[in-house]
């Protein structure tokens, strides 16, 4: 069967189906890497909340053991204060007691902060969880989802691939290695359809004798200027045939 508008349509139209799916497998696995990575930093920023609460532990236990050791200090000089006899030495231990219950009054105060830095970044933990533990489930997911979809557009792309061979048969073999130059450089975009006396390719204009080997498929037309396939727009034909008349 000779190229003729319908088949040059078709076979484009194939190259594009072709190409749609190729773009859909390959854009799974850059879109479920993107999560990937997303979820790693998830992880990531979690584990860094969690050594800051283990911190905050590690220094509210910190203040609770030099308040339990100013006590016992404090403590220790009450009952010193009740057995001295001198006058100095009892303003002396007076003078201690109280620089001692400055500092108590300070570390208590740090463990009050202590606990609230505590209670603000476990609910900040509590929340990174939630998004990390959500965010793997989603990665889950999509590589299902993937999955089955390569499987699928794996199939399609085979049956078209096998379709676009068949299809390519309707090329004479004189302009075959042309065909496959263009092809190689265009990709799916190899043909173009001549709309308005112009390659839809490159918009250029295209010569009369072009324009009327296209309209009665009497020889496949390559752009002078692009070096695309062209083929007669659909819309064109029907509008010549409707002229004819």
């Amino acid at each position: 069967m000779p190229a003729t508008a319908d088949s040059l349509r078709d076979l484009h139209l194939l190259h594009q189906r072709a190409r749609a799916l190729r773009d859909r497998l390959a854009s799974g696995p850059r879109s479920l890497a993107a999560r990937q990575t997303a979820l790693a930093n998830r992880q990531a920023e979690l584990e860094t909340a969690r050594k800051a609460m283990q911190e905050a532990k590690i220094q509210l236990k910190k203040h609770e053991h030099s308040l339990q050791s100013i006590d016992t200090k404090i403590d220790d000089l009450k009952v010193k204060l009740n057995q001295v006899k001198k006058n100095d030495e009892y303003k002396a231990l007076q003078n201690q007691i109280a620089h001692d219950n400055a500092a108590k009054s300070k570390t208590e105060e740090e463990i009050l902060v202590s606990y609230e830095a505590i209670e603000s970044k476990a609910a900040a933990l509590a929340k990174l969880e939630d998004e990390a533990k959500r965010s793997a489930q989603e990665v889950a997911s999509l590589e299902r989802q993937i999955r089955e979809q390569v499987a699928t557009h794996t199939t399609q792309l085979r049956e078209i691939e096998t379709a676009l061979a068949e299809a390519e048969n309707t090329i004479p073999e004189d302009f075959r290695d042309r065909y496959r130059r263009i092809v190689s450089r265009y990709g799916a975009d190899a043909l173009a359809a001549c709309e308005d006396g112009a390659c839809h390719g490159c918009f250029t204009a295209l010569t009369p004798q072009m324009i009327n080997d296209l309209i009665n498929d009497s020889s496949l037309s390559f752009c002078l200027s692009c070096g695309r396939l062209l083929y007669m727009a659909e819309a064109e034909i029907s509008h010549t045939r409707r002229a004819a008349k």
